[in-house]
């Protein structure tokens, strides 16, 4: 039996994280995944400044490997498209300066960003990154769990679940499945030569009345590629039957802003579908001698489905809870609290505030309204600027007075 301090479960962008920020700390774990890399990853391929700013934190000399090696495409802002055809360009930086500001976003497919933080995993790890390892049960033990693998048994007094949630090993923690109004259910594809792309690469989200409250997305990639996909609320899919494939093929076929730059382009393979545990979790993501991260720990952004970032800084987090841990040893669930309240500190409010929007897109009407109205003001661009930079101003978009205000230029 192999024993070591901690277990991370999945090396995925929270498991990679939290193995890296333990290596910097010289301490002992073992990393395990059921796949080799690089391997796909159904995703939407865009990063938040979420990304590039918790990896500089980390380490900027890891980013900067990041950029040399995997060169991603930097993405400047949002193309918002609401019901009515009504189109906003919002930047995620206003009046961005390269000399001043951070990079604010990237868009690269998952494989190579999770090959990346992988091989940066085996350069501290050593035989303690086990890919190709499937784990069968995860066992509580008197000094914290015993993890049956493939490989063989690991014992580890504290234990990092970042496995997703299409994982079906057995556990002796609790691990719920998101409820169907907390599911993201998405169909994506690849296509070539999609025409008119931002010269800024601002990714596209179309919120069109029939798919409300979920969309339609095109996100540039490197080397004239580009992500395409659609997203909906898994209540909502169930209720109404909807064939996610079949109404994203109708909106690039049919609709008046999407068709005519698919008539040349190519697609380059079949939709594949996803699921996505949408935040913000109610229930307890630690316990005795473990910790819950990334999507295990339903920590998907419930508006833009946006889950890397969020991903990144728990593996982080649980990786600075793991070391505090060790210093105390300490592995009893009161002493775990510290990273739930953590986690709701850095994440909670954000994800709330995107949730009570998601409600909001409910009422075409109302979001049609609202975007008809703020077609040419010119306060409206800096203002949803300001959404991804300043959480109170996202916060006070909520408050209709203040929408009305806005949209009368008062």
């Amino acid at each position: 039996m192999l024993s070591t301090d901690v277990c991370i479960i999945g090396a995925g962008p929270a498991g990679a994280m939290a193995a890296l920020r333990l290596g910097q700390e010289g301490k002992s774990f073992v990393i395990l995944d059921k796949d080799d890399f690089p391997r796909e990853k159904i995703c939407g391929d865009a990063l938040s400044g979420k990304v590039p700013h918790i990896i500089r934190r980390l380490s900027p000399e890891i980013l900067e490997r990041f950029e040399k090696k995997c060169h991603p495409m930097h993405s400047f802002g949002i193309r918002f498209i609401a019901p009515g055809d009504h189109v906003f360009d919002v930047p995620f930086i206003e009046n961005y300066d390269l000399q001043q500001h951070p990079v604010p976003g990237y868009t690269i497919k998952r494989e190579l960003l999770d090959a990346f933080l992988v091989d940066e995993v085996s350069t501290i790890a050593g035989e303690g990154l086990m890919t190709a390892c499937t784990v069968s049960s995860v066992n509580k033990s008197d000094h914290g769990f015993t993890v049956e693998s493939s490989s063989g048994q690991i014992s580890a007094r504290l234990l990092i679940d970042a496995s997703g949630t299409a994982s079906s090993f057995k556990t002796d923690y609790d691990k719920p499945e998101p409820a169907a109004k907390k599911t993201a259910l998405a169909v994506r594809t690849y296509y070539k030569g999609v025409a008119d792309m931002h010269p800024q690469n601002f990714i596209e989200l179309y919120f069109l009345k029939d798919i409300l409250p979920g969309y339609f997305w095109i996100f540039p990639l490197p080397d004239g590629l580009a992500n395409v996909g659609l997203g909906l609320r898994k209540d909502v899919v169930l209720k109404k039957k909807i064939n996610l494939s079949k109404v994203m093929e109708e909106i690039i076929r049919e609709h008046p802003l999407v068709a005519p730059r698919f008539k040349d382009a190519e697609r380059l393979d079949k939709p594949v579908a996803h699921r996505l545990p949408l935040g913000n979790p109610r229930f307890s993501i630690s316990g005795d001698h473990y910790m819950l991260a990334g999507d295990t720990a339903h920590l998907v952004d419930p508006l833009t489905g946006e889950g890397v970032g969020n991903a990144l800084y728990s593996g982080f987090i649980a990786a600075e809870q793991a070391i505090a841990c060790l210093e105390k040893d300490r592995f009893d669930a009161d002493f775990m609290k510290a990273y739930d309240q953590r986690i709701r500190r850095v994440l909670g409010k954000e994800m709330r505030i995107s949730s009570n929007f998601q409600t909001m897109l409910k009422y075409p009407g109302l979001v049609r309204w609202i975007a008809k109205k703020a077609d040419g003001n010119k306060y409206i661009p800096g203002l949803m600027s300001s959404m991804f930079t300043d959480l109170d101003h996202r916060k006070k978009l909520l408050n209709p007075f203040f929408i009305l205000r806005v949209l009368l230029n008062r």
